[in-house]
């Protein structure tokens, strides 16, 4: 039998019924996380027409993601199709309503604007992304936030497209990729988990501890296993790199794991310790508590957002 995965509003009610003072915020995201799963289905023939280039193990073993230098002309349709439903939600938000006008001139109107954002943003290209920003009128960090909700549909349709009917994605055989950044898009990581207890139903002695730790990617949704004693933010690694904060009762396999030298961390889930697998934008969400810990150490987050910036 297959492991119970939430969905996003599942996961958000589990949230709440356990800590009460995030309902605010949860429901504030709610409709975002909501609408934008489910929009991932809505644009999967909209991206047909975009290729991906085949896993290379030589491109991977040079940390290359795998979208690294892909054209995104074609995806117009697709962006507007997303930002049509979420700019008006993204909008009830007071950062982005600031900047309704620019922002719905920038996403819904003919044109390759958006594309050429959505490049920018996966080449990492920082330089080009502050000018079309400028261009747009738009402070980069609002349209960053903006952007990332309105390409993630499209991207996680693409990301979909690179996986394996059966079985574990190609970056993840033999560690072939090792950074600490998505292997399909590039991104940083907004959540990590630790890998539920392995049995195999045909050989009741045969049991893996599990904790294989995997990281997520909040744009395409990849995740891809990753080193637990190594910082995904500076690279570092040994023993002693990863320090982990945590409630001492009632965590739920919820923590931080923090490096000592960059003081960055990421959101991390042990799955041993939970019955179901939450969903994990709505989780990374949910450890908004966490995050206000970390600031008070002066911890800083491997993909910051509107909710873990104080």
């Amino acid at each position: 039998m297959g492991e119970t995965c939430l969905s996003v509003s599942e996961t958000l009610a589990d949230i709440a019924a356990r800590r009460p003072a995030l309902k605010p915020v949860l429901e504030a995201f709610r409709p975002l996380l909501e609408t934008r799963a489910a929009l991932t289905a809505d644009v999967r023939e909209d991206v047909a027409a975009l290729t991906l280039p085949p896993f290379s193990l030589e491109r991977a073993s040079q940390g290359v993601p795998l979208m690294a230098g892909l054209s995104l002309r074609g995806l117009a349709a697709p962006l507007r199709t997303a930002a049509q439903r979420l700019l008006p939600l993204l909008c009830a938000l007071e950062p982005p309503a600031l900047h309704r006008n620019a922002l719905e001139a920038l996403f819904l109107q003919e044109g390759t604007a958006s594309e050429q954002l959505v490049e920018a943003l996966i080449s990492g290209n920082s330089p080009d992304f502050q000018r079309l920003a400028s261009e747009a009128g738009i402070p980069p960090e609002v349209l960053s936030f903006a952007l990332e909700f309105i390409a993630a549909p499209a991207m996680r349709a693409l990301a979909a497209r690179a996986l394996p009917a059966e079985g574990d994605a190609p970056w993840n055989g033999a560690a072939v990729w090792t950074q600490g950044y998505c292997p399909v898009c590039g991104s940083l990581p907004v959540i990590a988990t630790l890998d539920k207890s392995v049995f195999d139903e045909k050989n009741a002695f045969l049991a893996g501890g599990g904790g294989k730790k995997r990281l997520h990617c909040g744009l395409c949704a990849t995740s891809w296993t990753f080193r637990r004693s190594t910082c995904p933010a500076c690279g570092k690694q040994g023993n002693e790199v990863m320090e982990i904060l945590r409630e001492s009762e009632g965590a739920n396999g919820e923590r931080l794991d923090w490096c000592v030298h960059c003081k960055t961390y990421c959101p991390t889930v042990d799955l041993r310790e939970r019955e179901a697998v939450p969903d994990m934008d709505a989780m990374a969400l949910g450890m908004l508590h966490l995050d206000m810990v970390a600031s008070r150490r002066g911890l800083h987050p491997l993909r910051p957002s509107f909710w873990n910036m104080f």
